[in-house]
């Protein structure tokens, strides 16, 4: 490790604290607080990568990522921006797109073939002959994309997400957007402040430089980061990228975690109520020959590379610049011991005389209206050639540093993709925004400001216009800040796009090679508007998005269209804005579900809880994964189950009624009082979509249950069909109000006795029935006469927080019964044996009431308008061909198909739905969706299984029920 600058009030890095990584193989070290792209510069990396295109050699160039210079394969993970990723103790970095070395690329002789690849150069001439593009093709895409991942590889760390909402959204951590939050949040309003970079503070956090209060800009950075810090009103969301802005102020990123995180990258996306983005500027690239070349480097990477992480960028340097930054820079690197042989700026005027003055009184040779002309150097820099714009005379430099900037290019993209169109403005050479989104402003150094005393004005006027958008009464204060923006000194911008004499290895996109030639080639052709040149000459279409030719490319096409400059604008920016990686959009794949009321009880009591659509349930609760026990003990005696994911609704009005005849399929108008219904819905199609039952608990006043699955989604069933009708009725959603416990066995109702006063008898609560009472001390149930498994069974309705207690005490009135819970694997095994049909299990969306041997539900002499589904279940009554639900039963009993395995002869024919092996019966049963020609009984089928190779499962078709066909154990 070389030698680092030390003492300076600007380092972010601790010096004490060394970080192992590896490179290559080899061991190196870096100190914390470095990204890893510092750590390798400081090590004596030059060459970071080759490029995608030509494989020439690619460096450091900036620290913001505008480029994919720097992406590297970090612990596995191809394309990480190593110049924006944190130092990690036991990283192992590897170069990307490299066959051999960095230094010594095999493939590197391609640069010096893009004579033969022109712009569009696969749509010029690999389609013909037409045999010859599939060839191409494939060879292009062994050649496409950089960086490699192995099938195999699993993405290590802990990836997260957040929602939040907030009233002001301010995007960037610079003065202009600390000034926006504090202004802001002096409004009682909460306030999200994202910033990219690992710290606030932006364009102050490295500079030295005094304001108009003889302060230095890192000093005053400070002050404003401590009280954005200090201020409850506001959160600081570091080390946050931004993905997208979207309609109604949606805004997208995503956040890297330090070593106090719980996450090591999370998605972010909040709603605001207003926003400001105060993103900033980047710089802009000078266009001369070889200007990517390593060692060519932004004055903003040079300059934070010394004072944030205390490395010298180069032991001989030569500065072309077109902005007052970049002379700065150079007599800020020239004090801390950076030897800087000449400084030229692209400008004939508006600059800070004071800095040129500066700069003379060190020796260091000012060359106004010069720019670099070419880098030299095969691999790395090692010679410069500067040029007078105006005039034929140049200078020679040796140096491995070119610290090269035409200007800087506002930070626009979030603007305008939220909408706002920019429009360019000669005193600033930007192009600014123009006509807003609704509630979004833009602040600071993006607007032209580079004073100070005008950025931070800006921000502060943001601020206010934000919080007015949010209702405070900011009206005095907003005139105050309005003018203090037109009092603060303007600044002027730089108009240089290139040297010269740029030649043919002038870059406008380092991501994909594409030089001002190449623009130019495709001009020519005919694309001669962004949209379509952009995609033709590939500008801008990398990982980066457009960071570096974002000004330069509409430069140059406004050139070559003899318009004045600016007459093109850039293309709209699309998300993501900042290339995100796929685990942070997919999270840490939380299992997310709901629980039941009884869902630790029955946990503990060894349930084996499995995801059953949108809940956790107990589907066994024994190792024996066929339930022996658990079937054999509900069928000799008693057990429990809790259903409480039942969907359970309250309908009530004076059209209640009507409703319900509109979306079941039985006569609603004979739903009994203090009786059970059963029921079911059809969609259009007269498939089913639901069943469950519906009891009249009063006059207009209904209590249904629906299935599992449509628990969620019941209301809005309801209300879609009867949206034209101006019916007068309320629907309450109760699934998670009501906990549901059913008790099933021949012991049922001796069990209930004890825990109840109430007649629970066959006269008083027959088959069917419906029952208000009391259990235990008092908890209210609705107890409904249902007999799901084929058995005397009762479902107690209690209040979600009573269920447990319920619970407890049915558990201890059934001690002596031996009464157990059972699972969801017995319960469908139970069914099964009865023949009862689970929606989504026997059913599927092709599948009618009269497929499933169900038209005994559908009331045929309500008018079909009035039923949905009912008039596709009368033109479907008779068709032919289609499939239907029978109940089948192995030869062998010992061979039970798997549910899915395929009916078959000659062709697929049918499938099966459920299968088990009845422990009550001692056979293996199913019920299966057969064509109807094999739907008789007594029918001969064969059944395929892939595990059991050419050997099929034979059966036949069955009577259904398999058990106590009557009813009779349920009935009585």
């Amino acid at each position: 490790m070389n030698g680092r600058l030390t003492g300076l009030p600007t380092l972010r890095v601790d010096p004490h604290q060394a970080i192992a990584f590896l490179y290559r193989g080899r061991e190196f070290h870096g100190q914390s607080g470095d990204t890893v792209a510092v750590a390798l510069f400081d090590n004596g990396v030059r060459v970071f990568s080759r490029s995608v295109k030509y494989h020439r050699p690619r460096g450091l160039y900036s620290l913001d990522g505008e480029s994919s210079n720097c992406a590297m394969e970090i612990d596995g993970v191809p394309n990480v921006q190593t110049e924006k990723t944190l130092l990690q103790s036991g990283m192992s970095v590897l170069p990307q797109n490299v066959v051999g070395s960095p230094e010594t690329d095999l493939l590197g002789f391609i640069a010096h073939l893009d004579w033969a690849m022109p712009a569009g150069f696969y749509y010029q001439t690999l389609h013909r002959p037409a045999w010859f593009w599939p060839i191409a093709m494939r060879r292009i895409q062994q050649l496409a994309g950089v960086g490699r991942i192995e099938p195999s590889f699993r993405m290590k760390g802990v990836f997260d997400e957040v929602y939040p909402t907030t009233d002001v959204c301010v995007i960037g951590g610079g003065p202009a957007g600390m000034c926006a939050a504090l202004a802001a949040a002096a409004y009682d309003l909460r306030v999200i402040l994202l910033e990219a970079r690992p710290h606030l503070g932006g364009m102050y956090d490295h500079r030295v430089v005094l304001d108009a209060e003889g302060r230095t800009l890192h000093d005053r950075g400070m002050e404003l980061a401590s009280r954005v810090e200090a201020t409850p009103r506001i959160r600081v969301l570091r080390h946050t990228s931004l993905i997208g802005i979207y309609n109604n102020n949606l805004v997208t990123g995503f956040q890297a975690g330090d070593a106090d995180d719980a996450f090591d990258e999370r998605y972010v996306e909040l709603r605001a109520r207003s926003v400001v983005v105060a993103t900033g500027c980047i710089e802009r690239p000078l266009l001369f020959e070889n200007n990517e070349r390593p060692g060519v480097m932004q004055a903003g990477c040079a300059h934070r590379m010394a004072r944030t992480y205390g490395v010298l960028p180069g032991s001989r340097s030569v500065f072309s610049v077109g902005h007052d930054l970049g002379l700065e820079a150079a007599l800020d690197l020239a004090e801390l011991g950076l030897p800087v042989l000449a400084v030229a700026d692209s400008r004939d005027q508006g600059r800070d005389e004071a800095l040129v003055e500066a700069l003379q009184a060190k020796g260091i040779s000012y060359l106004s209206g010069w720019v670099a002309e070419k880098a030299h150097g095969r691999r790395e820099l090692t010679r410069v050639t500067l040029t007078a714009i105006h005039g034929g005379a140049r200078r020679d430099f040796s140096c491995d540093l070119l610290v090269a900037s035409a200007g800087l290019t506002p930070l626009t993209a979030p603007l305008t993709m939220a909408g706002a169109k920019p429009a360019f403005d000669s005193h600033t050479g930007f192009f600014l925004p123009n006509g807003m989104p609704d509630k979004m402003h833009a602040a600071g150094s993006m607007l032209g400001h580079g004073y100070p005393e005008a950025i931070e004005a800006s921000g502060r006027y943001a601020g206010l216009e934000a919080a007015a958008d949010c209702g405070g009464a900011v009206e005095s204060a907003l005139e105050e800040a309005r003018n203090a923006v037109k009092a603060a000194p303007g600044t002027a911008g730089s108009m240089i796009v290139r040297a010269p004499r740029s030649g043919r290895k002038a870059f406008v996109c380092f991501d994909e090679d594409t030089t001002v030639k190449n623009v130019k080639q495709a001009f020519d052709i005919g694309f001669d508007v962004p949209e379509l040149s952009k995609r033709f000459a590939a500008v801008g279409t990398g990982p980066s998005q457009g960071g570096v030719p974002a000004h330069n490319f509409p430069f140059l096409l406004s050139e070559y269209r003899a318009e004045p400059l600016g007459g093109v604008v850039p293309t709209t920016a699309r998300a993501p804005m900042v290339p995100a990686s796929i685990a942070t959009f997919a999270g840490t794949n939380h299992d997310m579900h709901k629980r039941t009321p009884l869902h630790d009880s029955q946990s503990q009591a060894g349930g084996i809880m499995r995801r059953i659509g949108v809940w956790k349930r107990a589907r066994y609760f024994s190792p024996d994964l066929l339930c022996r026990e658990e079937i054999e003990n509900v069928r000799k005696n008693v057990g429990l189950i809790d259903i409480s994911t039942l969907g359970k609704f309250r309908i009530f009005g004076p059209d209640a009624e009507k409703a319900l005849q509109r979306v079941y399929a039985g006569n609603m108008a004979k739903v009994p009082t203090r009786k059970l219904k059963y029921s079911a819905m059809c969609n259009d199609d007269g498939c089913l979509v639901d069943d469950g039952v519906v009891t009249k608990r009063a006059e207009c006043d209904y209590y249904l249950t629906t299935s599992t699955g449509r628990a969620g989604v019941t209301v809005e069933w309801i209300r879609y069909h009867t949206r034209y009708d101006n019916w007068d009725f309320h629907i309450v959603n109760l699934t998670d109000a009501f906990g549901v416990i059913n008790v099933a066995g021949p012991n049922a109702r001796r069990v209930l006795q004890k825990v109840t006063d109430c007649d629970v008898s066959n006269e008083a609560l027959p088959f069917m029935g419906y029952q208000e009472s009391a259990i235990g001390d008092g908890i209210p149930a609705r107890v409904c006469r249902i007999g799901f498994v084929g058995e005397l069974g009762y479902e107690l309705h209690v209040p979600s927080s009573l269920t447990q207690a319920a619970w407890d005490l049915l558990m201890e009135a059934g001690r002596e019964c031996g009464i157990r819970p059972f699972g969801v694997e017995a319960q469908s095994c139970m069914r099964l044996e009865k023949g009862h049909v689970i929606v989504g299990t026997e059913s599927e969306i092709r599948t009618t009431l009269l497929d499933l041997g169900m038209g005994f539900l559908w009331y045929r002499q309500k008018p079909a308008a009035k039923t949905v589904g009912a008039t596709a279940l009368r033109q479907t009554a008779d068709q032919l061909g289609r499939l239907k639900l029978v109940g089948i039963e192995t030869h062998d009993p010992k061979q039970t198909p798997k549910d899915g395995s395929v009916v078959v002869d000659t062709e697929v024919r049918g499938h099966v739905c459920t299968a088990r092996f009845s422990f009550t019966l001692s056979k293996s049963i199913g019920l299966a969706m057969v064509e109807d020609e094999l739907a008789a009984e007594g029918t001969e089928l064969e059944i395929y299984q892939d595990d059991w190779g050419k050997e099929r499962i034979k059966a036949r078709v069955v009577k259904v029920p398999f058990y106590d066909p009557d009813g009779e154990r349920m009935k009585t």
